[in-house]
């Protein structure tokens, strides 16, 4: 016999449609501001990310002014974390730590963000790897607010004649591997030059390879941006500088006299300097080198000589 499980309806005893109980309420009707919260949530924070106008830490010194036409980058790694708190506190945007990150140095950084009012989030390992581009970050990373379009003219037309004394600018034409950019901005600091100049295209920018790759001295010595360095040669020849190139058909550096202030330029990896900075130039030099040798020196390490032997001619100049 087959079991019956429930008793079927009688159809000829159903009651009226007035009489049948009502339908359960019917959802509420669509809320595009109530659905989509978090897709807006998410598309600014990402707009904050993108343009820098997130939060920002402490606020700049009195007379002191924001870049307007700031924009942003990230730093890796705890020296370089460490230096932007302390040298650049109000530039500071937000820090991102990895999970459970366990180092000696973290309290003190998270310590020294939360003093600012900057921004912590903790982060995954590939969201930071993602972050700095593939570079180096141990774990914490930084994103700080710098201004590309510096005002290099507004620079050379304030300087007075006594800061203009033994005073050196390296100017890089086209350099576009960011390891030779952070090697020759690390030899100009040490070297005693006062700023770095490179072209806003064709160039490569101060990103977190360049920092690691001059140990953090491209975060203590100004690198400005401009657009055009033939005319900005021209605007240091008017105010004074000497400009000096870096050329294999040059004289030897030995046999030159460098005046000061004076402007160093080195061409690009490839091609050297192009013909209209060239011709820009007061005077070209070179290296000497072994006849032996491999025709030329990289573009970093032939910086790097020269500002020697113009750290060298300051040097003498000013002994009695």
């Amino acid at each position: 016999m087959k079991k019956k499980f429930g008793r079927r309806p009688d159809r000829n005893n159903r009651p009226d449609r007035g009489d049948r109980p009502q339908h359960p309420p019917k959802a509420k009707p669509f809320d595009k501001n109530r659905h989509f919260d978090k897709k807006r949530q998410h598309d600014k924070f990402r707009h904050e990310r993108l343009t820098g106008s997130g939060p920002r830490g402490a606020e700049p010194a009195e007379g002191e002014e924001r870049p307007a036409n700031a924009e942003t980058r990230w730093m890796g790694g705890f020296e370089a974390v460490a230096k932007a708190l302390t040298k650049t506190p109000y530039d500071c945007r937000e820090m991102w730590i990895e999970h459970e990150l366990a180092h000696p140095n973290i309290g003190m950084c998270i310590k020294m963000a939360k003093d600012l009012g900057v921004l912590i989030r903790y982060m995954s390992r590939p969201e930071l790897d993602r972050a700095v581009k593939g570079g180096k970050h141990d774990g914490i990373a930084i994103r700080v607010s710098f201004d590309p379009a510096a005002t290099f003219s507004e620079w050379v037309q304030g300087l007075d004649e006594e800061r203009k004394k033994g005073l050196v600018v390296v100017v890089l034409d086209q350099i576009q591997d960011p390891h030779n950019l952070g090697a020759i901005t690390r030899s100009a600091l040490q070297l005693h030059a006062r700023c770095v100049v490179i072209p806003e295209r064709r160039s490569a920018p101060v990103t977190q390879a360049v920092i690691q790759a001059s140990a953090g001295a491209a975060l203590k010595i100004p690198v400005h941006r401009v657009v055009n360095i033939a005319q900005t040669l021209d605007l240091c020849k008017k105010h004074g500088f000497w400009v000096y190139g870096a050329d294999a058909s040059g004289k030897d550096a030995w046999d030159c006299v460098i005046n000061t202030p004076c402007v160093l330029v080195i061409g690009s990896e490839g091609y050297g300097m192009r013909p209209l900075v060239r011709a820009s130039c007061d005077e070209l030099m070179r290296v000497p080198q072994s006849e032996h040798g491999v025709g030329s020196l990289n573009a970093s390490c032939a910086a790097t000589a020269l500002l020697y032997e113009i750290a060298r001619q300051n040097r003498k100049a000013k002994l009695p």
